[in-house]
């Protein structure tokens, strides 16, 4: 491939790369939120540096940006491309090796530039490890099957008097329920006052289940009226009747309803990727309450702490915060050393740790997230699991008895951003994989 070609496909790439990273709307920043957006800012610069032909200035403006943000990934990637493109080997080379640091993996030969470097013995310790991120640890095994590949799932919750699975579906508007009895769904598909579902939650009396609902295109019968729809549904699971409905008011970025979460205290919690905001609806009250903050970005799972007096959040593009309920004060969790937390969708509570599904890591994984005692650094991180043959794009999961419980195979890598299928993309059966905790 010819040079100026290379220099195209990349600056391609890093675009897509920087497009999806940055925010609908400009915000404040502060603390390690100032530095990822400092980031952001360098990627831009040494994109526009790229287009110009300045490859060298390009690969200097990465540098920058992985010192400032070193727990991203893609970033360290980029860096790589960029050092290969301009003929710095041992560049490209610290680069891959810090990639790899943070359990992600790639093939050299995914890039015209890195293909030829990948013999040289300055990559030797960084392909073992590359190796060794994209091995299957397979320590699940399947918990449930739901026959319908259509379904799109995203959220799952688990009621423990019945042994069943509730599964929120993005395609078809609605939640199934799965026991011994087999699949149906919780109400009618494709009703018109409720949008894709994403986040389902079993209330503490075991009578009502709680889901986030939005419009979004991907879902069944979509038509640019649907795009308002966002809301907290209360709903009764004998029948799926809609108990109660909050209904969120139009946002300049629009809505994204994620996780929810019932507390221990019984104040339900749910988030809000799109417009970044982390929403308490407290026991006994009807008013929602939001909480807002710089660091806040692309909020997705939502677990309470035991105390009652903390909430951790996983942020897709900040890593693991956690927001003290008195004070309002949020803080980014410390990570560990050679380790990251960014690209958490799915993120539950369970003794002392953080079990979040990484999806924002290629292969997606399954990660413990072990915690000092203050509750705000990250000690270790284990791999629960990478089932890679069966967990193409897991989403959330949830605590069932024991065992760590997830949406195995999501239909987002099969879409566009419109719903319609990718072609050569080929649909399989809702899987829910489960993994025993010790």
């Amino acid at each position: 491939m010819r040079l100026d070609r290379g220099r195209t496909v990349l600056a391609a790439a890093w675009a897509a790369l920087l497009l999806a990273s940055t925010p609908s709307q400009a915000q404040p920043h502060s603390g390690t939120a100032d530095a990822a957006a400092q980031a952001r800012r360098l990627v831009g610069t040494g994109l526009a540096a790229l287009r110009s032909g300045d490859t060298v200035g390009a690969h200097r403006n990465l540098v920058k940006a992985t010192e400032l943000w070193p727990t991203q990934p893609a970033y360290h990637w980029t860096r790589a491309q960029l050092a290969a493109a301009a003929g710095d080997t041992a560049d490209a080379a610290v680069a891959v090796t810090n990639f790899a640091a943070l359990g992600a993996s790639r093939s050299l030969t995914s890039d015209p530039f890195l293909a030829r470097m990948a013999s040289n013995a300055q990559f030797g310790p960084a392909l073992i490890a590359l190796m060794a991120n994209a091995a299957p640890r397979v320590r699940s095994s399947v918990r449930a099957t739901l026959a319908d590949s259509t379904l799109w799932p995203e959220g799952v919750a688990w009621d423990a008097r019945g042994d069943r699975f509730f599964v929120a579906s993005v395609r078809n508007r609605t939640v199934y329920v799965h026991d011994a009895r087999g699949t149906r769904a919780l109400w009618a598909p494709s009703r018109a006052d409720i949008g894709a579902v994403l986040g389902v939650a079993i209330d503490p009396d075991g009578v009502h289940l709680w889901a986030t609902t939005s419009g979004l295109p991907q879902m069944s019968g979509y038509v640019a009226a649907d795009s308002g729809i966002a809301a907290l549904l209360k709903l009764r699971i004998a029948d799926g009747t809609i108990v109660r409905r909050w209904d969120l008011p139009p946002s300049a970025a629009g809505h994204t309803l994620g996780d929810v979460t019932v507390a221990p205290t019984g104040d339900v919690f749910m988030t809000d990727s799109r417009d970044p905001v982390l929403y308490r609806l407290r026991r006994g009250r009807s008013v929602l309450e939001a909480y807002r903050d710089p660091e806040f970005r692309s909020l997705q799972g939502v677990a309470p702490a035991p105390d009652g007096q903390h909430v951790y959040v996983a942020d897709y593009s900040h890593g693991l915060l956690r927001v003290d309920l008195a004070t309002n004060a949020v803080i980014r969790l410390a990570d560990a050393r050679s380790s990251t937390s960014l690209g958490v969708d799915g993120l539950v509570w369970f003794e002392g740790s953080l079990i979040g599904v990484q999806n924002g890591i290629a292969p997606a994984r399954i990660v413990r997230f072990f915690l000092d005692e203050s509750g705000t650094r990250i000690t270790r991180q284990e791999v629960l699991d990478r089932n890679t043959a069966i967990a193409d794009e897991p989403t959330i999961g949830v605590i069932a008895g024991r065992s760590y419980v997830y949406v195995a195979n999501s239909q987002w890598d099969k879409h566009d951003d419109h719903g319609k299928r990718v072609p050569g993309s080929v649909l399989a059966p809702t899987v829910l994989l489960s993994v025993p905790l010790k």
